[in-house]
């Protein structure tokens, strides 16, 4: 006896074929465009804050210490060609928690501005430290100060 045998007729295998190829060929456009958008994305970022890095120069013009507490007045002059604003400070490492005033005020291109705040570390006559100031874009300046 013979068995009639019945396969997928050649019309319809190269159509699940095509809709295979369509279906892969879709998925791996719709990744790789998302996945090509974020690249582009994060180059155009770093590309803008690395302007702003530019852009930003600022240096301790002076340190003021009254010999008593542990109260700092320092004195950043911004010589850039863009305004700036200082978020952060740190005395040999330690991050500074107490700012009387001029934290994150926007210190404009050839201005002095003047930050008090009370050092996180023990100010001692004739030790030296390390300061070092960041802005809110990230841009760092470190300066060493002998406590006098």
């Amino acid at each position: 006896m013979f068995m009639k045998r019945r396969g997928v007729s050649e019309i319809i295998s190269t159509i699940i074929i095509i809709l295979i190829v369509s279906v892969s060929g879709s998925l791996l456009f719709a990744y790789s465009s998302g996945f090509f958008q974020e690249q582009q994305d994060t180059v155009l970022r770093e590309s803008e804050l690395s302007v702003s890095h530019a852009e930003e120069r600022f240096r301790v013009s002076t340190v003021l210490w009254n010999g008593i507490d542990d109260d700092l007045n320092i004195a950043v002059y911004s010589y850039g060609k863009a305004d700036l604003a200082i978020d952060d400070i740190y005395i040999d490492g330690v991050r500074v928690q107490t700012y009387t005033s001029g934290r994150n005020e926007v210190i404009r291109t050839t201005k002095i501005e003047r930050i008090i705040f009370t050092s996180p570390v023990t100010i001692t006559m004739g030790e030296s430290y390390t300061i070092n100031i960041v802005s809110s874009n990230g841009v760092s300046e470190i300066d060493n100060w002998e406590a006098e």
